[in-house]
């Protein structure tokens, strides 16, 4: 065994590691993993730089989340949540790899880097807009002049108008419906809308409800069947409008089953929660609920049992 302390030889490894075939790397890594107490957090954060390098995200993931729960520390730890989010986004997980990104301090020395593949994040989530505001304000403290207009523009800058195409479930238990709560604003005030999000590209709408409540609550979904297209046009926001046209699923989940009627389940990729609504107090005006006509489905589907 070398002399060189571990981190060294770890170091030196990484240092010769554009030179390795694929096989010689994992082999020599793995030399020095073994030297390592099993479960040992380094050890697997380096066996997932290792998959991550050679391009296997799918294998790097898991290993990302085991050195994560295994209490990875320090500037590691900030590290592996951003190339756990890289991974994630290269995947197709952008809502993952958001979630982890918003939750590096500011503080963090790494934390423009973080801030940097959150934009990356944000774009590939269809949310260009917060993409380039996120990158301009990074930017206008570095510019030589006009960084205070910058800033200013970038804080201020709106949404593109477009037409979006969403998926939301609808799920009721004797009179009561699950929904995600929005916060009042100065355009509006507090709503409520079904589970769901946007339908990518190439993709069903019935495979996009099913992902979305997989990515935004960790939620599986057993069954869903269209019940309605319907369509909203409103305001969300100063100068800002939205337009989207949404598949409306009557479904099933056991993880929403088994939440409480109090009980309330943090959305992954934003600052919202869904909880469950009472229906008559929704009929009797307490909150707007959307997309339109959802409100008279959920009681229809909830009348049916």
């Amino acid at each position: 065994m070398s002399a060189l302390p571990w981190h060294d030889r770890v170091a030196s490894l990484w240092a010769a590691a554009e030179e390795l075939d694929p096989a010689a790397l994992r082999s020599e890594m793995a030399g020095l993993i073994a030297e390592r107490e099993e479960g040992d957090p380094e050890a697997l954060f380096e066996a997932a730089s290792v998959e991550d390098f050679l391009g296997q995200e799918t294998a790097a993931i898991p290993l990302y989340r085991a050195a994560l729960s295994a209490g990875l520390s320090g500037i590691r730890r900030t590290e592996a949540t951003i190339q756990l989010a890289s991974s994630l986004r290269n995947v197709g997980d952008s809502s993952g790899a958001i979630a982890l990104l918003r939750g590096v301090p500011e503080e963090d020395p790494l934390a423009p880097s973080a801030r940097a593949f959150l934009a990356l994040a944000l774009h590939d989530d269809d949310k260009p807009t917060p993409a380039l505001r996120r990158v301009l304000a990074d930017l206008a403290p570095t510019l030589p002049a006009y960084g205070r207009s910058v800033a200013a523009y970038a804080a201020e800058l709106p949404a593109r108008p477009r037409v979006r195409s969403i998926a939301v479930a609808l799920i009721v238990r004797d009179g009561w419906v699950l929904a995600e709560r929005y916060p009042e604003n100065r355009e509006r005030g507090a709503y409520l809308r079904a589970p769901g999000g946007g339908i990518d590209f190439g993709e069903r709408a019935e495979d996009a409800v099913v992902r979305e409540l997989r990515e935004e609550l960790g939620a599986s979904v057993t069954t869903r069947r269209l019940l309605a297209v319907v369509e909203n046009i409103f305001v969300d926001g100063p100068g800002t409008r939205g337009h989207e046209v949404a598949f409306v699923f009557a479904a099933r989940s056991p993880e929403t089953d088994a939440l409480p009627l109090d009980g309330r389940i943090a959305v992954i990729d934003g600052h919202t929660e869904v909880g469950w609504y009472r229906l008559a107090d929704l009929q009797a005006g307490e909150l707007p609920f959307y997309p339109d006509g959802a409100l008279e489905l959920a009681c229809a589907l909830d009348a049916d049992g």
